[in-house]
């Protein structure tokens, strides 16, 4: 049994979003002293469609835990790779301010070490929590295994959210949709005008979930708990679309490199961050965004998604691929393509006969399959009825198909 307070050795590392003392805890102990925290709604504001989240992690997944346990069980089991942990919140999101209670920082001849007053569970997991949870299904004799600790003290906790996103953004096994609302956390932490590209996109992702005069209402899956928060009665749809399906979408629209954009911004305080630092791109949308032209972008957003319901949605079968990932997707290529090559004031016109043109497409025929290369066909197929690209566009090995198919449901192909 470890006696309270602990006193631990810790290196002290400063880094741009602050310091972080480096200490090591055996994972029993570690165990004891924090809790997990997914990602979940914690309330609703529904005159501005946004919705307030609370906690930083994805939804803890036993089998996941599990496997993890047999590597600790392993002769060559290691974990170099430090848990990052946010003291000083209790498991609610509510800032400690019980001064016995707080984790804190104390210094002598020999260096800091880091003092955790209590067994209180004083500190969240950032990242790393698959790992401890590993420890509960372990041999009994590994779970005194000592693992490396990052640990931010009072970080708050939009911070905590994106740095969860930065980590976990580009691997595998996170729900990229919960790392998009990760990185719009809490949208009003700051101004508009200081959104980053892919922020942007996720509270218009977010308002045209909840709004109900939009065509996508209830249509876009919510990756945090407590869900329920925002559809409080069953509001299970034929179709849904994840969230980073319709965030990538709109990004696309505004940004061609947003990584880029959003370290720009982030690379000044909070404060100082405005999108007219940012420099043009080849986004068709781009320069609504640099000019905070929200309500602009937010109108021609509405308006190509209503088309899009209005003569495809609406009508399509449940096997069709038109509501499915790819078909959504396409569609976004669709707006992207025509907004490249037409004016702002002529684009929900041009995109009006486009859609029109295609309403009696069956995109649930199998040459539109669920994958990239579908993705691609139905774009194309769209974009050749509307007679925005000619056969000698199409690829070669598919023309044949391409033709046959716009002919059965089309009027002719277009010269």
């Amino acid at each position: 049994m470890s006696t309270f307070p602990l006193r631990l050795r810790a290196v002290k590392v400063s880094q741009p979003m602050g310091e972080f003392y480096a200490v090591t805890l055996p994972a029993r102990l570690l165990r004891q002293v924090v809790y997990l925290d997914p990602t979940r709604v914690s309330s609703v504001d529904r005159q501005s469609f946004l919705y307030k989240l609370l906690g930083n992690q994805r939804e803890a997944s036993t089998p996941r835990a599990k496997k993890i346990a047999e590597y600790i069980n392993t002769v060559e089991s290691a974990f170099p790779n430090s848990v990052i942990l946010a003291a000083n919140y209790i498991d609610n999101g509510e800032f400690q301010e019980n001064l016995k209670s707080r984790w804190k920082i104390e210094s002598d001849s020999c260096g800091d070490c880091v003092v955790i007053p209590s067994d209180q569970r004083m500190a969240s997991v950032i990242d790393g929590q698959h790992r401890l949870l590993g420890f509960d299904h372990c041999k009994e004799e590994r779970r005194d295994m000592e693992l490396l600790c990052s640990i931010y003290k009072d970080l708050p906790q939009a911070y905590q959210a994106y740095l969860f996103a930065t980590i976990n953004m580009n691997q595998r096994k996170v729900d990229k949709s919960l790392a998009y609302e990760q990185f719009g956390y809490n949208l009003d932490d700051e101004t508009p005008e200081a959104w980053a590209p892919d922020k942007l996109p996720v509270f218009f992702t977010r308002k045209l979930n909840v709004n109900p005069e939009s065509p996508l209402h209830q249509h876009i899956k919510i990756a945090p708990l407590e869900a329920d928060l925002i559809f409080p009665q069953d509001g299970t749809k034929t179709w849904m679309i994840s969230t980073a399906c319709i965030v990538e979408g709109i990004l696309t629209l505004i940004s061609a490199r947003p990584k880029d954009d959003r370290d720009k911004l982030h690379g000044r305080e909070v404060k100082d961050r405005k999108r007219t630092l940012l420099v043009q791109d080849s986004a068709p949308l781009r320069d609504l965004y640099l000019h905070c032209e929200d309500g602009k972008l937010w109108e021609l957003l509405l308006g190509f998604l209503n088309l899009a319901k209005e003569h495809l949605w609406d009508h399509a079968t449940k096997r069709s691929f038109i509501r499915k990932t790819i078909g959504v997707q396409a569609l976004f290529d669709v707006f992207r393509f025509v907004a490249l090559r037409t004016l702002i004031e002529q684009l929900p016109a041009e995109l009006a006969r486009v859609f029109k043109s295609v309403v009696r497409v069956d995109f649930s025929d199998q040459f539109f399959q669920a994958s990239g290369k579908g993705r691609v066909r139905v774009k194309n197929v769209i974009l050749r009825i509307a007679n925005l690209i000619t056969d000698g566009d199409l690829t070669e090995s598919d023309r044949a198909n391409y033709v046959q198919l716009i002919r059965t449901f089309s009027d002719g192909i277009p010269e």
